[in-house]
């Protein structure tokens, strides 16, 4: 049962679901944030909860950590002996893993520095706009990772 738990956990199909899962967390969360902000700095009112996208950040990296956990998952799996496949594949994985893992930290760190500063409209707007960048960064990435997966070479070199 164990087995068949990790088999479904990192099989290609799952990936992608998961990975089209968190890239739409991504731009709702980000779409909701951005129109959040915008009428708040329209009308006038800052509320203490007001904050960028950290949620987001948080799922960007853990499911960043979530990929490039995916040899050990494996090899729970399928043993020792896992075919070239699969380390194609694990590679793969790890470095978009690694990709999305170092733009949620990005994203959490501008989330910290410019949350402070949310009630000067010219700060938050750079805060936003910077928010929106590393959105776009991470939807770019979540894809490319799919066009890679289903590649039919898949190539971990590029």
């Amino acid at each position: 049962m164990t087995k068949l738990f990790f088999l479904f956990t990192i099989h290609p199909v799952s990936l992608a679901i998961w990975t089209f899962v968190v890239m739409a967390m991504v731009v709702m969360t980000g779409w909701a944030h951005l129109a959040t902000l915008t009428f708040a700095f329209e009308a006038g009112i800052f509320d203490a909860d007001v904050t960028l996208e950290e949620d987001v950040a948080v799922i960007l990296v853990a499911f960043g950590v979530f990929l490039e956990m995916r040899e050990m998952l494996a090899k729970r799996a399928y043993g020792e002996e896992i075919a070239e496949k699969q380390h194609d594949l694990n590679e793969l994985s790890e470095r978009y893993g690694a990709y999305l893992l170092i733009i949620g930290l990005f994203m959490e760190i501008n989330d910290q520095c410019f949350e402070p500063l949310l009630e000067n409209t010219g700060f938050a707007a750079i805060g936003v706009s910077t928010m929106a960048l590393f959105d776009v960064i991470a939807l770019v990435v979540g894809f490319g990772y799919l066009a890679k997966l289903f590649a039919p070479t898949r190539s971990v070199a590029a």
